[in-house]
């Protein structure tokens, strides 16, 4: 008689533990939300809020894993009332622990970045590895666009990400290291820029290229691919480690094109008769892509001379941009700041509440040297010494 009590309560337990639960979520019910875009409408005073989401389903005829897209966007007084009232018209549950990228529509990014950097890092949801892009015009424009190759938005933006360092005229920036930034008074910053091309009467076309300056919490002006590429030169190591990007350099009557990849940085700061001054050292290694014409290469002076050209190149190339970045713009992007914070303690107390009058006025000093390592042609030297 025991024994049959025994089994029919381990019966009933084992219909409980089959049977679905209230709590429980299918797969089908899931929207991943992948990108999320914020924009501010100025005329309305109010935040549009949307979100990109992949949508996993064992049914779906997509060539992509199964996944399919779904974009929607909702509005309200604060960042924090549109992503609620993005979830009232949400038909799935939305989550956002696979989320990659934080698009910024320019109207927003002008009106109070700080804002939507706090509501960012408060949401424990959003990744802080997450990349933040500032776009022309509206993020939901762009999270509603088609990718130019067929593929998912998403994968079309990871791609995007991953060919900066093939060219270095864009730039990506993580949460983590912008949310640092932003409280220090000191400095400013770039963030990634994202723009449409209309490459036919019918499509447009994503793509990176230059950043936005961030000063103060706002954004205050675009930056230009080539200044991006300053940036990158004379930033911390994990951005120009793995680098390569190219050049055309006049040589005599012919241009020579170079790939270029930076083997050693130095910045130094210094203070001179209680004046604060920067030192710039860069060291390259280069590899000839192209050429226009014929070069003697047989002749150890055609190196050395081209050598001395292209230092000459990259030091006008970064010389250029910081003269932008500060007698034009006046921010502190690359961070000379915490340099003589760090290596000058004493002296940088003495300066530090008037930084920004005396960033603008301060002396810096380049000196790049370019080593051409390799040709980089397969073709035989002639009988006088030119490439066949």
């Amino acid at each position: 008689m025991k024994r049959t009590n025994l089994y029919l309560i381990l019966c009933s337990i084992s219909l409980f533990l089959a049977g679905c639960t209230q709590d429980r979520i299918e797969i089908s019910d899931i929207a991943l939300v992948t990108a999320t875009g914020i924009d501010y409408d100025l005329d309305k005073n109010r935040y549009v809020f949307t979100a990109y989401c992949l949508l996993p389903s064992s049914k779906s005829t997509d060539k992509t894993s199964g996944l399919s897209e779904w974009v929607a966007s909702a509005t309200g007084i604060s960042i924090l009332d549109s992503a609620k009232n993005l979830r009232s018209r949400a038909g799935k549950t939305l989550t956002w622990q696979h989320n990659k990228y934080i698009l910024v529509g320019e109207n927003a990014a002008r009106h109070s970045l700080y804002e939507i950097l706090d509501f960012i890092t408060r949401n424990r949801q959003v990744r802080l590895t997450s990349y933040l892009f500032i776009n022309d015009g509206n993020a939901a424009d762009v999270l509603n666009l088609k990718s130019e190759t067929g593929d998912l938005l998403f994968n079309d933006l990871q791609g995007k990400v991953r060919n900066e360092k093939e060219w270095g005229k864009s730039i990506s920036q993580i949460i983590q290291d912008v949310a640092n930034w932003s409280i220090n008074p000191y400095r400013g910053y770039v963030v990634g820029r994202l723009s449409t091309s209309k490459q036919s009467k019918s499509s447009e076309v994503l793509y990176f290229n230059g950043a936005a300056v961030i000063n103060k919490d706002k954004m205050t002006d675009w930056l230009k691919g080539s200044d991006v590429l300053v940036v990158h030169l004379l930033a911390e190591k994990k951005k120009w480690n793995s680098l390569i990007f190219n050049e055309t350099i006049p040589y005599n009557s012919n241009k020579v094109t170079l790939f270029f990849k930076v083997k050693k940085k130095f910045i130094q700061s210094n203070f001179v008769d209680g004046k604060p001054s920067i030192d710039i050292h860069l060291d390259l290694t280069s590899t000839i892509g192209e050429i226009a014409k014929p070069l003697p290469f047989a002749n150890p002076d055609t190196i050395d001379q081209l050598e001395q050209e292209a230092s000459k190149v990259i030091e006008k190339l970064i010389q250029k941009s910081l003269n932008h970045l500060q007698k034009e713009l006046k921010v502190d992007v690359l961070g000379f700041s915490e340099l003589f914070k760090q290596h000058h303690p004493y002296e940088w107390n003495r300066i530090k509440n008037n930084w920004n009058e005396i960033y603008p006025t301060i002396p810096i000093q380049t000196n790049v040297h370019v080593a051409i390592e390799k040709i980089g042609l397969i073709q035989n030297l002639g009988e006088n010494g030119y490439v066949e």
